[in-house]
């Protein structure tokens, strides 16, 4: 069987599957499946992580904010370049202005290697982020996870995706059995709790997918168990073998709009 890989906003996901070349959301069931899952939450949250590809990829494309009646607010450039692969996974995250021209904000991302038995932490021993910004990229003060970047709906979670590796993993209670992600596919619903507290994100709810056992939607719960911020998979492309997302909807409740990630191409650096 082939290999191809599916992106889940900046992260990456592989999985084995045979599948046809198109601009859509349309993938065939895997044998997988069919087969009787009795992995527990925190185990199927964990391999989303153990199929991220090593090889290094480069992301470009745009984030585009607009209100919820199409009104387009504002228009950003980026690129990524993934290594999770590294002896020190790491991520370079580049905003620009639309032409590309300046560079708005530049953005280090790192992951320590978790020593066996150890804790999961977020922002110490987790996910670590270093953020520069202005003329000279001067290094600041490093973000709050849950901040947004500038005015769009993407938070820094979204970009490290530190809560792929939180060890405090449950099923939801409501749908005990799952459920069906927005484009309709079967999946786990789980409930996952930071080891340490980040503002306005008391836990994530997660729809895992049963077949290709990648995240296809996520929701960010507040302290009173409000949903503040959500997204999901809009459609999806196949680049030289590998599906990808093509762009990804990613909403703040409270904000009046939601911005579209789109991915213009994918390359090795």
């Amino acid at each position: 069987m082939k290999k191809y890989y599916f992106v889940f906003l900046f992260g990456m996901v592989a999985v084995g599957l045979k599948g046809r070349a198109q601009d859509v959301f349309l993938l065939p069931e895997p044998e997988e499946a069919t087969e009787e899952d009795n992995r527990t939450a925190t185990q199927i949250l964990l391999d989303c992580t153990r199929v991220i590809p090593a090889d290094p990829l480069v992301l470009t494309g745009e984030l585009i904010v607009r209100q919820k009646r199409g009104t387009e607010i504002a228009r950003y450039a980026y690129s990524l370049l993934l290594d999770w692969g590294a002896t020190l996974p790491n991520a370079e995250f580049l905003l620009y202005e639309k032409d590309r021209k300046t560079t708005l904000e530049r953005a280090l991302l790192v992951r320590p290697r978790k020593p066996a038995g150890a804790p999961s932490q977020t922002g110490k021993g987790g996910a670590q982020i270093k953020l520069f910004k202005g003329p000279e990229m001067t290094e600041v003060e490093a973000p709050a996870f849950s901040s947004r970047i500038r005015e769009t709906d993407v938070s820094w979670l979204d970009l490290t995706l530190d809560f792929l590796w939180w060890e405090d993993v449950r099923f939801d209670e409501k749908k005990p059995r799952g459920g069906n992600c927005r484009t309709g596919r079967a999946c786990h619903i789980l409930l996952a709790k930071p080891p340490e507290p980040i503002p306005g994100c008391a836990q994530m709810r997660i729809w895992v997918d049963r077949a290709l056992h990648c995240i296809m939607e996520a929701e960010q719960l507040d302290e009173r168990g409000k949903v503040v911020r959500r997204m999901w998979v809009q459609n999806v492309k196949k680049w030289n073998d590998r599906w990808m997302i093509r762009t990804m909807e990613i909403e703040m409740t409270s904000t009046g709009h939601r911005t579209q990630l789109f991915v213009e191409d994918v390359a090795e650096p």
